[in-house]
């Protein structure tokens, strides 16, 4: 499994080469998280093969790759929004869009630098280690050796009492961090049972559970990494109006710099941030209402159902 993720991981680094696959990126890192995510799963038993520096780079990796795709989910949001926007909101619209395609470019250019490279380095490491499964087997313990079905089950209930923890007990729909730790369970509750799917009665449906609430707290977070962005870019706004002005007027065009002075993006900024704030507030309704109240309990009740049924199969006499 690992060297199938692997496998994903590199084949959606090279799709990078073509500039019209707009997928390509978000594609290679769902591979990596994937990838990581199965790492963190099965850490005793690939600890021979994977090292905490395979871990901090595939980290670093993951979160090289993070602007810039931050920035295309923002822009995209934008787009939707300037068909019916007043004229007086569109310099702050062209304001920040041009903000976010400046991260997007710096963003690409350090992926085609040593985010790539490192990525390959790293890529061809693992597989080489990857490619060698060593297990010890202790023929004179009392407890038997873990099999994979009850593995996967300690697992599956692990992850399905983290996320109940997580959202179950949230306070406040405010706490973003734990919103944001709730859709990163729930992603890692997916990503351990897509692979058994075929083989496990029941999988498929704690999938698509999992799936619909990491979208929806994914959508959520999207919404507060907009929101964040422009809350703090009044300050750059305001620096970035005073050096406009001050060249004109270094220059000597009086006329520009009385225009400049004129428009300003904040009107806007303040009327996006209150879109998003309607989004927010739409998103944390249906999470409250459809997720805790009932939703969740469902999800996590099927997803330990499933691992006392992994736990049966274990027991089962095997032919």
């Amino acid at each position: 499994m690992a060297l199938k993720s692997l496998h994903a991981a590199r084949s959606a680094e090279r799709r990078l080469d073509d500039r019209f696959d707009r997928e390509a990126l978000h594609d290679f890192r769902v591979s990596i998280r994937r990838l990581r995510s199965l790492l963190r799963a099965y850490r005793p038993q690939l600890e021979t093969a994977i090292r905490v520096k395979d871990r901090k780079r595939l980290r670093a990796i993951q979160r090289a790759t993070g602007g810039g795709r931050e920035a295309d989910v923002a822009l995209e949001w934008l787009m939707k929004q300037q068909g019916d926007l007043a004229p007086e909101h569109l310099a702050g619209l062209n304001w920040l869009s041009a903000l976010l395609l400046e991260r997007r470019r710096k963003c690409a250019e350090d992926l085609d630098g040593k985010v790539r490279s490192e990525f390959r380095r790293m890529a061809e490491k693992l597989e080489e280690r990857l490619a060698v499964m060593h297990s010890e087997h202790n023929l004179l313990a009392e407890e038997p050796h873990p099999t994979f079905a009850r593995t996967l089950a300690n697992l599956t209930e692990a992850y399905a009492t983290e996320l109940l923890v997580n959202l179950g007990e949230i306070a406040s729909m405010e706490h973003a961090e734990q919103l944001h730790q709730s859709r990163i369970v729930a992603k890692r509750l997916r990503y351990l049972l897509e692979p058994v799917r075929a083989y496990a009665e029941g999988t498929q449906a704690v999938v698509k559970r999992s799936k619909r609430l990491q979208e929806v707290l994914g959508d959520l977070n999207d919404v507060h990494v907009l929101m964040q962005e422009i809350d703090q870019s009044f300050e750059a706004s305001m620096r970035h109006k005073a050096t406009r002005v001050r060249d004109s007027l270094r220059r000597g065009d009086f006329e520009r710099a009385k225009r400049e002075a004129s428009v300003s993006e904040w009107a806007g900024l303040v009327e996006l941030y209150t879109r998003l704030e309607k989004e927010r507030r739409e998103l944390t309704v249906q999470i409250r209402d459809r997720w805790l109240g009932g939703a969740l309990d469902n999800l996590v009740a099927k997803a330990r159902d499933l691992a006392h049924d992994l736990r049966v199969m274990d027991q089962a006499p095997h032919p």
